[in-house]
């Protein structure tokens, strides 16, 4: 008996010098783990944004991250997309990307202006999304503990819900008008440019209703003099360009649901370049998305079909002996945009032709990319080709050299093409917190 209590007395001593021993190093395991698993300092975040976006008053706001200018040395990827929003403003959709020790954690909010936002309000709004957005990144570094998070006062109008489509007394309609017009000239020359534009739409989520209307005119004279040894003018002659352009459209789209909708419209045109007193298009098409409309900011592919009826009074007789003419057509379009962190991406292809004579038709591919190859590098390119067979509109007859040097009227063609490439290389300090406004 007296064993087996000095036994027992024995077992339990060695548990309490275990314990003893143990219980410091747990409590400094967990006392360190915390602070351990905090990034030291600031986060590093790299901003990609191209639209709308003022780089400079980011940084001198917001001031409890590290700003890089190359993704591979950043902790958080901000790509910054925008699209048109329904009443005329702009919907920014903001991803943030969480990289190296932040790998994993990512988040999306979005902000919305008006058509009457301003862009200094544009930017504070951007600005105060994107703090918003950073929190949750810079508090798993050691900056963390020294933010402070306040909110102001809510006012009646921010607590109040957003307003209802019975209580907007324009029903959702929105209105714009423009006018634009230059003079210019010297001694031998002159010029008068005028535009005009109405716009008026009107954007819910099961439709989409618009209407624009514009009016361009164009007045050049160009006097050509001849003078002699002593710079007296022996004859002159003066050419005149005249160009006057109108287009009215009408446009209507109804969402069928997340991957389907289907539009319609009527367009009225007179162009002088293409020989056309008036062009009237009527048409009707079926739209389907291969992703949701709602991931539309980052990407997109998209594949149309329609038909339509076309009718053409010209301004001079054409080469096929018309004055004037109704053809059916139709057409087809697919369409690819990406943006994504490596960059962005779009390809289009159109495709119509006229239904009575297929060889009267028209096809044309483009695209563009934006790449950042390794760190420092971009390259961007993009270009597009077109095939031309349905110059219904041509005039007959010879076209002097004064129409083809203004570019008074259109030209026989059977293509049309456009190129743009570059490449640019940045290196050195990575670091890009400074803004310095002088000069």
């Amino acid at each position: 008996m007296t064993q087996r209590v000095r036994l027992a007395q024995t077992v339990l001593l060695a548990m309490i010098v275990l314990a003893a021993v143990l219980h410091p190093a747990h409590l400094r395991a967990q006392a360190t783990t915390p602070s351990a698993s905090r990034q030291v300092g600031p986060i590093a975040v790299f901003l990609d944004c191209r639209s709308g976006c003022d780089g400079d008053f980011f940084r001198t706001e917001i001031t409890y991250v590290n700003w890089v200018r190359d993704r591979q040395a950043a902790d958080v990827h901000l790509l910054i997309t925008d699209q048109d929003a329904g009443a005329g403003g702009d919907e920014y959709t903001l991803a943030f990307i969480g990289l190296r020790g932040l790998a994993g954690r990512s988040d999306t909010l979005t902000y919305t202006t008006n058509p009457t936002t301003t862009d200094d309000e544009r930017r504070r709004g951007l600005m105060q999304t994107m703090a918003l957005g950073l929190v949750q990144f810079a508090a798993r570094s050691t900056t963390g503990p020294l933010l402070r998070v306040t909110a102001a006062s809510p006012s009646a109008q921010d607590v109040s819900q957003q307003t209802s489509m019975k209580n907007d007394p324009w029903n959702a309609w929105v209105f714009e008008v423009g006018l634009n017009g230059s003079l210019n000239g010297e001694r031998a020359y002159k010029g008068r440019d005028l535009e005009m534009q109405l716009e008026s739409r009107r954007v819910t989520a099961q439709q989409k209703t618009n209407f624009e209307f514009g009016l361009s005119y164009r007045d050049n004279a160009a006097t050509v003099q001849e003078l002699d040894s002593l710079g007296v003018v022996l004859s002159d002659t003066t050419y005149k360009n005249i160009q006057r352009d109108w287009r009215v459209e009408l446009s209507q789209v109804l969402s069928i649901n997340d991957h389907w909708s289907a539009g319609g419209g009527l367009e009225l045109v007179s162009q002088t370049f293409r020989n056309q007193n008036l062009r009237t298009i009527a048409r009707v098409a079926l739209e389907y998305n291969i992703f949701p409309y709602v991931e539309a900011t980052r990407r997109e592919l998209s594949f149309r079909y329609g038909v339509a009826l076309v009718s053409y009074r010209y301004a001079d007789t054409t080469v096929f002996d018309k004055i004037r003419e109704t053809l059916p057509m139709h057409f087809v379009e697919a369409s690819y945009r990406t943006r994504q962190p490596w960059g962005s991406a779009n390809v289009n292809f159109q495709h119509s032709n006229f239904l009575p004579e297929a060889s009267k038709r028209t096809s044309q591919i483009n695209g563009s990319f934006s790449v950042r190859i390794f760190k420092g590098l971009n390259l961007n390119a993009g270009g597009g080709y077109e095939w031309i067979r349905d110059q219904v509109y041509l005039p007959k007859g010879e076209q002097n050299a004064v129409d083809v040097l203004l570019r008074r009227r259109a030209l026989l063609t059977g293509f049309q093409y456009f190129s743009h490439f570059g490449v640019s290389y940045t290196f050195g300090s990575i670091y890009n917190n400074v803004v310095n406004p002088r000069f």
